[in-house]
């Protein structure tokens, strides 16, 4: 394919990302508020619905894979545009410099604000304290390799190292299969071995069915823009998110291992929708449902996303924290938290972006960053082989 050939932009995954991003913060809003436990003792039903949350980083992974994917199915031999070389660079100048100071951010206040140094028998106490091991291991994006180590400073970089290791997986190991094994073939046992991980207790701390889910991005990449896909899309997303939410909600009401069978099922309903919005909006005819997550509100909040998602954390563990001595009714407070706390960190998170991340956009964000600048909706096609392959999910 040269590169006279016209191919859309896919506006709607910025809106996917934000609304992702805000999950999580959500999950976690919840997860901080009060003392360990407090909220899930308080709200029982609520927690089976929020607790869901989580599942925001699974969908992060899974639109990695989709659109890193793009830019290589439109190269007859499935390699990178420009060379293993220039993928990594690009892949370290958009995640790296976000996330070192986000890492900063955490430590300046674990040192600076006394508050946080201190454990309070919260969620906030799993990220002290603050060994010589862990510092390092987050510093070289290994820290997903220790459960003492994973969730020190700031939980939610841990995502972000395992992240960073499936680049490589992807570069050294999935592309190489990709060309010699059908796609369904590898995806299918990657499902199996590291969904079984949870069951059996073996490094399941790690999530290692990211890389399964990363790999179903790939895949819907490819379907995406192939003559051949599943018939009734549309019935078969929905058909599987309902058995993703009976899955989640089942698992967890019986006491089995929820977060590998929950993260799966969610992750290969979002691998199917993409499927079915890519191909729609490729065909003229965008789905009604990606007009919502391509209006303007939801531009903006996958546009800062990767920072929301380094930065609300250690927020909303600081709010909690300054509250906990008001004594407030455990359902007063998550009401704090999740309506004067999350509009804090969102609007840290922003300021954040502008002194640091914006200086890292790719090419679909600075497209974004314009036109939201302009005040238009992000509805154009430009000229190119393919959607630029440093799109990324949560950067």
């Amino acid at each position: 394919m040269t590169n006279s050939v016209r191919r859309p932009e896919f506006p709607y995954l910025d809106g996917l990302r934000g609304a992702s991003a805000m999950l999580v913060v959500a999950y976690h809003a919840f997860l901080f508020t009060g003392h360990t436990g407090d909220a899930a003792e308080a709200m029982p039903l609520w927690e089976l619905v929020i607790g869901m949350g989580y599942i925001g980083v699974a969908v992060f992974i899974v639109l990695s894979g989709y659109v890193l994917m793009l830019p290589v199915t439109m190269t007859p031999d499935l390699t990178f545009r420009g060379g293993m070389g220039r993928f990594f660079k690009r892949r370290a100048r958009r995640i790296l410099p976000p996330y070192y100071a986000a890492l900063l951010f955490g430590l300046l206040l674990i040192f600076l604000v006394p508050v946080m140094s201190q454990p309070a028998d919260t969620a906030w106490d799993s990220k002290l304290p603050v060994t010589i091991g862990g510092l390092v291991s987050h510093l070289l994006l290994v820290q997903d390799f220790s459960p003492e180590w994973i969730f020190q400073i700031n939980g939610p970089l841990w995502s972000v190292a395992v992240e960073w290791q499936i680049y490589f997986v992807m570069a050294l190991a999935l592309l190489p299969l990709w060309r010699r094994i059908p796609a369904p073939a590898i995806v299918s046992v990657l499902l199996v071995v590291t969904v079984a991980s949870d069951f059996l207790n073996i490094g399941a701390f790690i999530h290692p069915w990211f890389v399964a889910l990363f790999a179903c991005g790939m895949w819907a990449a490819q379907l995406t823009f192939s003559v051949r896909a599943p018939k009734r899309l549309g019935l078969l997303v929905l058909a599987t998110a309902a058995v993703s939410v009976a899955l989640m909600l089942g698992t967890k009401v019986v006491g089995l291992p929820t977060t590998a069978i929950a993260e799966t099922t969610a992750g290969i309903t979002v691998a199917l929708a993409l499927v079915w919005l890519g191909r729609r909006e490729v065909a003229g005819r965008p789905a009604a449902i990606s007009r919502f997550f391509r209006a303007r509100p939801m531009m903006f909040l996958g546009l800062i996303s990767y920072s929301v998602y380094l930065f609300h954390s250690p927020i909303l563990a600081l709010g909690n924290l300054l509250l906990l001595p008001l004594g407030l009714p455990t359902v007063v407070q998550y009401l704090v938290m999740t309506f004067a706390c999350i509009p804090v960190a969102v609007f840290v998170s922003w300021l954040m972006f502008l002194l640091v991340e914006r200086h890292f956009l790719n090419t679909r964000q600075k497209h974004a960053t314009t036109e939201l600048a302009e005040q238009r909706p992000a509805t154009h096609t430009e000229d190119a082989a393919a959607p630029s392959e440093t799109s990324d999910t949560r950067a």
